[in-house]
């Protein structure tokens, strides 16, 4: 479980479980050596992952992780319509 401070000031926190906060990114590449193993669990979807995506609920701000550490190596901000 961790939290972050949204750049607008709302808390995103993945200590729920499910939750909308967290979303899990794979290359096609990553898919398919997953997909191949001999047995898949659910461990291996979240173990295996790319990067973690998590999305601000409140200005849909995008905080990408690279899986490994506590800092987004990414934030990006919806554009205005």
């Amino acid at each position: 479980m961790a939290r972050i401070e949204c750049k607008c000031g709302q808390i995103i926190w993945n200590g729920e479980t499910p939750n909308d906060i967290e979303f899990w990114a794979y290359s096609d590449r990553t898919m398919d050596s997953i997909l191949m193993s001999d047995s898949v669990s659910s461990l291996d979807f979240s173990v295996n992952a790319d990067y973690n995506v998590w999305l601000c609920p409140l200005c849909r701000r995008l905080y990408i992780f690279n899986g490994k550490d506590s800092v987004p190596l990414y934030v990006y901000t919806p554009e205005e319509n």
